[in-house]
């Protein structure tokens, strides 16, 4: 049996930096410090903890997230910055849609504690991965931006 070839099929990158503005910070920094002087005045130290812990984490991992993405397919799997989702693990993908412009490509992956990944693209990756994709994954049909997902672009979450 010929062993499937390793070659990349279609490769893209996309730049994953958070551009915000300095009052985003402001505003942000704001809300978390009213709510954990709020939570010690009430005796909810836990709370305060909680929130100081969110605060801490998020900003790790933002730190620590590489700033240009690279996305690559192949005829064994999806490699997106080096981690690599074999096709066996992805149970469907789906376009992201704002009004005509593709947004996302959204991977559901039946992974423990990873649900799904979230891959920017344009018009132009969507019509060649039309053609690439359905041969190894399941498409679902594709789907708008919700209310939350056009919040979260707005605020650049």
């Amino acid at each position: 049996m010929k062993e499937p070839s390793k070659e990349v099929i279609y490769f893209w990158t996309f730049d994953d930096r958070k551009n915000r503005w300095l009052m985003w910070y402001i505003i942000a920094l704001s809300i978390a410090i009213w709510f954990i002087i709020w939570w010690f005045i009430t005796g909810q130290y836990g709370m305060s903890f909680l929130l100081i812990l969110i605060i801490w984490v998020t900003y790790f991992v933002e730190n620590s997230s590489e700033d240009i993405i690279t996305v690559s397919i192949t005829e064994l799997w999806i490699n997106v910055s080096n981690i690599f989702y074999d096709f066996s693990r992805i149970t469907s993908y789906c376009f992201i849609y704002d009004n005509e412009n593709a947004i996302y490509m959204k991977l559901t992956l039946n992974k423990r504690w990873v649900w799904f990944i979230k891959l920017r693209v344009d018009n132009e990756i969507v019509a060649n991965l039309k053609q690439i994709l359905p041969n190894f994954i399941q498409e679902d049909p594709q789907k708008d931006l919700t209310f939350s997902e056009k919040i979260i672009n707005l605020l650049k979450l």
